[in-house]
């Protein structure tokens, strides 16, 4: 034995041995099957960016929901965790890092997936599309990425050693345009609907899809001409539901109204837990929902009161949009949108919708302008809410008009923040500064400081220090940081 190991000892040819618990993403995906389980990956990345939290409060909540008018924090809470609600994050901030960490791992598995298709084998229609649903993914997260920190490394290939890790930052332009060309390539690139069976599962990214999240950008950056006549493309392909309740009640996923959905499903452990934080632990008992509520004083989330008083009382939407605790230890506002009264120890049974009809419909009604036809898009949304038609004469201009009913169609689904964006600065500014100066003196007795909310920073988080740290500066903090 010790002759063997003096001998073995004299080579390090035992030190190369290729692990056994693992595969090399670059040789994993080397043809059509393996692409699929590949982009798989990347649904589910998408999956932990909805479900990553921090003290129950869902990240994508806390940056995009609480920052805006229809929601406010605990402000009892621990300080990082409302620091976005009162504009005065850092960028220390454990919060702003996790959402930055798990968005860039998404886009990471992308160009991974994006990168191994030109050398996988098989049918190359399928590898295609594959391509194409990556592409989405890889747009979407972008789009939220800049969204929340502007300009931004451009990674467009995946990082498996160190030699690519440090980027300085592209542009916004740059970043828009990277996600036009992949939601365009996508478009073309993915089918209408998927029929079941491994690979063409109901739920995957479509073309409409794409064609929506491109319109939506488009919106976003100012090209209403553009987003009109993509989002014409999608016009008439999918109906609202009757019921607007139905659109995000357990079970009822990839409706007739959804165009792409985040899935969860208990029984594949995916259940989507975020959603219990929503609402208060009386509320949950009352309902019978074993997995119970939040026992908080005050909600980690919650509507606020500006949002609550805003909405015409005949609206419909309002029993699946919000509800009034009582009677419990929390006595206010609570979210009553994504209420699921089966969920147990597994999670809830909910998919979160990203894109829908009514989305498309309020859309095509901005990009157009004021006119016959938008106010038409408007009132089929407005009808199924049970609330009269408007027109040019009622109250407001029509962006304001515009704006209220995305407000109440779409509240705590991740867009209000992301409309406000689309408002001259100074205009949600002051929004902001009302509605906070309002929330935290009513509800915790506290002053908020207008001059948190600094034009100089541009309405943008803070870089994550540890990325300027790790890149030795070559990535630059935002302005007024």
């Amino acid at each position: 034995m010790i002759s063997s190991l003096t001998i073995t000892s004299c080579s390090d040819d035992f030190l190369d041995v290729e692990p056994r618990d693992r595969i090399d993403g670059t040789s994993f995906f080397s043809n059509d099957n393996e692409m699929i389980i590949g982009v798989n990956g990347v649904y589910a990345a998408q999956r932990t960016i909805l479900a990553r939290g921090d003290g129950g409060t869902p990240l994508l909540y806390t940056l995009f929901e609480s920052r805006s008018d229809n929601a406010g924090s605990d402000h009892t809470d621990q300080v990082e965790r409302v620091e976005t609600d009162l504009f005065n994050e850092t960028p220390g901030n454990n919060p702003i890092i996790g959402a930055w960490e798990s968005m860039w791992t998404l886009v990471n598995l992308a160009n991974l997936v994006i990168a191994s298709s030109t050398t996988a084998e098989g049918n190359q229609a399928m590898i295609d599309r594959v391509v194409g649903e990556a592409k989405f993914l890889r747009a979407y997260t972008y789009f939220q990425l800049t969204l929340l920190w502007g300009d931004l490394p451009l990674r467009t290939e995946p990082t498996a050693d160190f030699s690519n890790t440090i980027l300085p930052k592209s542009s916004v332009a740059d970043i828009y345009n990277l996600i036009v060309q992949d939601l365009t390539e996508a478009a073309s690139a993915l089918p209408e609907s998927y029929s079941g069976g491994f690979g063409n599962e109901i739920g995957r990214a479509t073309s409409g899809a794409a064609l929506t999240l491109l319109g939506k950008v488009e919106l976003q950056r100012g090209n209403n001409a553009a987003a009109e006549t993509v989002l014409r493309q999608v016009l008439g392909r999918y109906q609202l539901l009757a019921n607007f309740s139905d659109i995000h009640t357990g079970g009822n996923d990839n409706s007739a109204e959804s165009i792409y959905e985040i899935s969860n499903n208990p029984a594949n452990q995916t259940g989507w837990f975020g959603n219990n934080a929503f609402i208060p632990d009386n509320i949950a008992a009352d309902l019978g929902i074993v997995a119970g509520g939040s026992p908080r004083l005050f909600l980690s989330i919650y509507p606020t009161q500006d949002l609550v008083d805003s909405f015409d009382p005949a609206d419909l939407r309002i029993p699946g949009t919000f509800g009034i605790d009582t009677e419990g230890t929390y006595k206010g506002p609570y979210i009553s949108k994504f209420i699921d009264l089966n969920t147990a120890v597994a999670g809830s049974d909910i998919n979160f919708v990203v894109l829908r009809y009514a989305d498309v419909l309020l859309m095509l009604a901005e990009a157009i302008g004021e006119n016959e036809e938008a106010y038409d898009l408007i009132n089929q949304v407005r009808g199924r809410a049970g609330l009269p038609n408007i027109d040019a004469a009622s109250p407001g201009t029509f962006i304001e008009k515009v704006m209220n009913e995305r407000r109440w169609e779409f509240a705590f689904e991740l867009h209000r923040w992301v409309d406000l964006l689309r408002l001259p600065q100074s205009e949600v500014i002051d929004i902001m500064s009302a509605q906070l100066s309002s929330q935290q003196q009513d509800k915790f007795g506290l002053t908020f400081d207008t001059s948190l909310i600094r034009p100089e920073r541009n309405l943008l988080y803070p870089i994550p220090q540890t990325e300027i740290d790790i890149s030795n500066g070559v990535v630059e903090q935002n302005p007024g940081y």
